[in-house]
C-alpha cells in the first residue's frame, strides 16, 4: 500500500510540473466598464475561438504559455498571455480600448503571436477537423489522478462516453484522406497513372483512394517528395491490381 501512495505522489508531482489544459472564464469590458458582447476571443495557438455573450462573458480552453486575442470592430486588439496565475484563479477581466483610425494611410500587416513576441515558439496550425478534436479533448485514464488536485477536465470524459470523440477522430481521418487526394492531384497528373503505372482511366480514382490509405504515401505527399512518392506508388499499384484480380 505504501508503494501505491509513493507511485500516486510521484505521478501527481509529475503531472503538476507539466502545463495542463483548463477552461479560462472571463468578462470583457469597455473603458467605461460596460459589458461588451460579440467580442471575438481566439486562442492563437489552438485557433479555438469563442464570442462573448450579452453580459460580456466567455469561456475558452487554454493552457499556460498560450495567448488569447480579443478583437472586434471599433476596438483595439488586445492580447493576453496565459500565465500560472490565470490557471490558479480561473477567471480574468479584460478591458478593451476604443480604436482610433487613421484614414489617410492604411497599412495591412499580418501578425501572429510568435512574431509579436507573445510566445517564443512556433504554434501548430490546426485543420478544421483537428481543431474540433482538440477542443473536445481526448480522455485518458491518468486524468483520474487529477481528481484530488481538483483539476480533472470533464469535457474529454463526457465526449468519450457519448462517442463524440470517436466520431471526431473518424472525421479527422476522412479529412486527412481528402487532403492527401488533393495533394496527389497537384503533384501527379493523370498521364502519370496511365503511362507510367499502366492503369485504365476508370481505375485511376480507385487506386488513388487505395494509395492514400498508406501512411507512408500520406507522409510523402506532405513533404512533396515526388520521386520517392512515385517509387512507392509503383509498389502499391502491383498490390492494387492483384486485389482487383481476386475480386
Amino acid at each position: 500500500m505504501r508503494y501505491v501512495w509513493i507511485l500516486f505522489f510521484f505521478s501527481a508531482t509529475l503531472l503538476q510540473a507539466q502545463p495542463k489544459p483548463f477552461r479560462l472564464e472571463g468578462i470583457v469590458l469597455s473603458e467605461m466598464r460596460n459589458e461588451l458582447s460579440n467580442i471575438n476571443v481566439t486562442n492563437m495557438v489552438s485557433q479555438v475561438s469563442v464570442v462573448t455573450d450579452a453580459q460580456g462573458k466567455f469561456s475558452i480552453p487554454v493552457q499556460q504559455q498560450e495567448a488569447l486575442k480579443f478583437s472586434a470592430v471599433g476596438y483595439e486588439d488586445f492580447y493576453l498571455r496565459i500565465e500560472p496565475l490565470h490557471q490558479q484563479q480561473g477567471r480574468v477581466i479584460v478591458k478593451l480600448k476604443t480604436a482610433v483610425y487613421q484614414l489617410d494611410e492604411v497599412n495591412i500587416i499580418h501578425l501572429d503571436a510568435q512574431k509579436m513576441g507573445i510566445i517564443d515558439y512556433k504554434p501548430k496550425k490546426y485543420t478544421p477537423a483537428e481543431r474540433r478534436l482538440e477542443t473536445a479533448g481526448r480522455f485518458s485514464p491518468w486524468q483520474f489522478l487529477l481528481i484530488p488536485l481538483g483539476g480533472m477536465p470533464l469535457d474529454p470524459l463526457i465526449n468519450a462516453i457519448t462517442g463524440r470523440t470517436k466520431r471526431l477522430e473518424k472525421e479527422l481521418e476522412v479529412e486527412r484522406r481528402e487532403y492527401a487526394l488533393e495533394a496527389m492531384e497537384v503533384q501527379l497528373d493523370s498521364v502519370y497513372f496511365t503511362d507510367k503505372l499502366r492503369l485504365p482511366p476508370d481505375q485511376i480514382k480507385a487506386f488513388q483512394y487505395y494509395a492514400v490509405e498508406n501512411a507512408e504515401v500520406r507522409d510523402l505527399l506532405k513533404t512533396n517528395n515526388v520521386t520517392r512518392l512515385q517509387f512507392k506508388l509503383t509498389q502499391l499499384v502491383v498490390e492494387f491490381l492483384k486485389t482487383k484480380e481476386n475480386e
